[in-house]
């Protein structure tokens, strides 16, 4: 059967949502500080070229984020034979709709490139662990990070 969840790219109209959302889930998150107004324009407008940024939505509703960038040069990442990678941040999935299967639609997106994906959620945050196992990432390690601490290294491969 086919779910009722699709992808958008983020538009200027997602981005004071997406503010709330990330503002209601900050203890989740590596900087834990308050998004203002301002700061979420700034950030909107400075988008690395190549970043990909996308709303789910159900039908008209807009239910979860997440975003797919270049790997951060200050995190580890293996190496590959050849494939792009790209990392995995950001996801966030509206409360209403956790465990409605927002989780397999984003897997479905990812299993259609032939990339290799790294995520590395804090060792803290079990429920980005269990979301990215859910998508087929598998933990490689821990890696101890001098500003953000222990985080786990999460690859996803086809």
């Amino acid at each position: 059967p086919m779910s009722n969840y699709n992808l958008q790219l983020l538009s200027r109209d997602d981005i004071e949502w997406l503010r709330t959302l990330r503002n209601a889930n900050r203890d989740r998150f590596f900087t834990s500080e308050e998004i203002t107004v301002e700061s979420q324009e700034s950030w909107f407008r400075r988008a690395t070229w190549g970043d990909e940024r996308w709303v789910i939505w159900d039908r008209s509703t807009r239910v979860g984020y997440f975003s797919i960038q270049a790997p951060n040069a200050e995190l580890p990442i293996f190496p590959s034979d050849g494939r792009p990678v790209r990392y995995l941040s950001n996801l966030l999935v509206a409360e209403d709709y956790r465990g409605k299967g927002v989780i397999q639609e984003v897997r479905q997106v990812l299993d259609t490139y032939s990339t290799v994906y790294v995520g590395y959620p804090q060792v803290t945050n079990a429920a980005s662990l269990r979301s990215c196992i859910k998508m087929g990432f598998i933990n490689r390690g821990l890696y101890d990070h001098p500003t953000y601490g222990p985080m786990y290294i999460l690859w996803k491969d086809k």
